[in-house]
């Protein structure tokens, strides 16, 4: 399986471009390097890919790529709560628009902080146990694969 992907790979790079295997220059170095530094926003990280553009005009709490920072839950419910705030308002003003924005970017921080509650209650590390290097090294044979899938004809080849 190894020697088909690098076969594959080695095919792919022999149809790309070859200047798409270059060196990088130290602006093209330093631009990727500050585009990462961009991505840092008041409540966490901006998760959108390399030389893209925000979609969302910088609303991140809104933003579904927004990774938010659980040290600043704090300050999200202090948006949520000036939120509220504004949605009276609106509604008070009659200004429907701003009442449909504000609902939905209520929703959005309200999700983001149940999602910050719920990764709190989680363990921070996965205990994965010990391998057992003996029976995981080295080639399985037909027989092996039969005995750890009797049931299943798929499975055994």
């Amino acid at each position: 399986m190894i020697s088909h992907h690098r076969a594959f790979i080695a095919r792919r790079r022999t149809e790309r471009p070859s200047e798409e295997y270059r060196e990088l220059t130290a602006t093209e170095w330093d631009e990727f390097l500050a585009h990462f530094e961009l991505r840092k926003v008041a409540l966490g990280t901006c998760g959108r890919d390399y030389a893209t553009p925000c979609q969302h005009e910088n609303a991140c709490v809104r933003c579904p790529l927004l990774l938010v920072d659980p040290a600043q839950m704090p300050r999200l419910q202090e948006i949520h709560a000036n939120l509220v705030d504004r949605l009276q308002e609106a509604r008070d003003q009659g200004w429907l628009g701003e009442v449909a924005a504000l609902e939905t970017t209520m929703v959005a921080a309200a999700q983001k902080l149940e999602a910050m509650r719920e990764r709190a209650t989680q363990p921070s590390t996965v205990h994965l146990g010990m391998p057992d290097i003996r029976r995981d090294t080295g080639r399985s044979s037909v027989a092996d694969v039969e005995r750890s899938f009797p049931s299943d004809p798929k499975l055994r080849g």
